[in-house]
């Protein structure tokens, strides 16, 4: 049994697929304008881990994430990039550019790609049909080219505010919002269709006799683009808890209005956010990294993965180099004890795989899990069966433990510099050896590592 926080019922509940034997989920993706920050990146490592333990459990997922290639932001950083390009065209260059940059991310991370993926700018039609069902169904209306979904109207008839607590006497009835993004205390009429202004992109929207030429809003786009792959309702829709409101819970109003369904999804399920100095890391906020940052102070991909996975996505990750440090020591310590283990025909031992199928089907419990691949490690079991059992960890886990060997860790500067220190003691230049062996145990420092001597020559052992 899988149990799953539900944030529309604020409670952990028993996962039924709608269809059994299969799970749909969609995953709100990136706004591709520039590179991810891990703040984003941590959501999709989130989804990557739900779909992955849906699978571990025998089902069939259809795994949904689109990417969001017309918005506020696109167009604008599109125009000043591309100033010279005609603005569909400056459009596509910057956003193909950062979603090629998008995957590379993803694929750093071992996050497994997603089986369909929607782009926003394909669908136009279908934002359009939508609308005109939202019109006719008396939710919307038309104003200096523009559509705007009537909140006020749809908060008498529905619940407003699920998937969050709103204060619906501040609804301002006479008041619209234009901007996609915007703050939860702005419970105001949001810009289903926005009319074309000047250099944007722009498509034509043919309405009882009329054209009204402009752009699709934000939200109007998932709406759509969850329908068309998973149908309506379906099993799962993730993303970061800031996308709530106004975000998922415009997503319910659009498709409860415009398609007559009770629900859009059966369970929402919001990953927290990430925090620098305990702020929310963001680009407004001028705070965040990238992956190449990362990189750029030697770290490696997986072990902000890693990090990830120490702390339970229902809570706040307060980012510090000190962590991320922390969390590449401890990936480092589990690449070099599963490159000792044995390779041979194991089995999985199934009381670890019993209490890991349980710590993963209780809401996700990845920090639990991780404890059990140390004591898995440091069983009396076979070393061949340790190894099938943690690799049939790494199948949920991600964390490549099967790729890297003691010479992969350690990287070829260091490998190199171990041969020359063994020469320098066959030569008896201990002056020599002496200055190899601090400098190599200073490398090896980070990776909790160090030489021993031995009969057969120097090894690497835990520190």
């Amino acid at each position: 049994m899988i149990k799953l926080y539900n944030t529309l019922s604020r409670k952990k509940e028993e996962f039924k697929p709608i269809k059994k034997g299969s799970a749909g989920i969609y995953s709100c993706g990136p706004t591709v304008y520039n590179f991810a920050h891990i703040g984003n990146l941590r959501s999709f490592i989130f989804a990557d881990i739900l779909q992955r333990v849906l699978r571990f459990n025998g089902l069939k997922v259809n795994w949904v994430m689109n990417i969001t290639d017309v918005d506020d932001k696109t167009i604008r950083d599109s125009q000043k990039e591309y100033p010279d390009l005609e603005s569909k065209e400056a459009l596509k260059q910057l956003t193909t550019k950062y979603e090629k940059a998008f995957w590379q991310d993803l694929a750093e991370l071992n996050i497994e790609r997603p089986d369909k993926i929607p782009h926003a700018t394909e669908f136009i039609s279908q934002m359009q049909d939508l609308i005109r069902r939202i019109i006719k169904s008396g939710y919307a209306y038309e104003c200096d080219g523009s559509f705007y979904f009537d909140v006020a109207k749809y908060a008498k008839n529905f619940k407003y505010g699920q998937l969050v607590d709103l204060d619906l006497s501040q609804l301002k009835t006479t008041e619209r919002i234009m901007a996609d993004e915007y703050e939860k205390a702005q419970i105001q009429d949001f810009a289903l269709w926005k009319a074309t202004k000047s250099n944007e992109p722009s498509w034509d929207f043919k309405f009882l006799g009329k054209n009204y030429p402009g752009r699709p809003g934000w939200h109007i786009e998932c709406s759509v683009m969850s329908q068309e792959y998973l149908g309506i309702p379906f099993d799962i829709h993730t993303g970061g808890v800031d996308l709530r409101f106004p975000h998922h819970e415009n997503e319910i109003a659009q498709n409860t209005t415009g398609y007559g369904t009770k629900k859009l999804a059966n369970f929402f399920i919001h990953n927290e956010h990430v925090l620098v100095d305990n702020q929310k890391m963001a680009k407004r906020f001028k705070n965040f990294y990238t992956l190449k940052n990362l990189e750029e102070k030697g770290f490696e991909s997986l072990a902000f993965r890693y990090l990830c996975l120490l702390t339970h996505y229902q809570k706040k990750l307060n980012f510090s180099w000190e962590a991320l440090k922390g969390a590449q020591q401890g990936l480092n310590h589990l690449w070099f004890n599963i490159s000792k283990l044995k390779i041979g025909h194991g089995k999985v031992i199934k009381k670890y795989l019993e209490k890991f199928n349980q710590t993963l089907n209780d809401n996700l419990d990845l920090p639990k899990t991780l404890g059990l691949i140390h004591k898995v490690i440091k069983s009396q079991a076979k070393e061949a069966d340790k190894r099938a059992t943690l690799l049939k960890f790494d199948e949920v886990l991600g964390l490549n433990l099967n790729v890297k060997n003691i010479d992969q860790i350690i990287g070829k500067e260091i490998k190199t510099k171990i041969k020359k220190y063994e020469l320098a003691r066959k030569k008896k230049d201990y002056q020599l050896s002496d200055k190899l062996r601090q400098e190599i145990n200073k490398e090896l420092v980070k990776f909790n590592l160090q030489i021993s001597d031995t009969k057969e020559g120097a090894e690497i052992v835990k520190k």
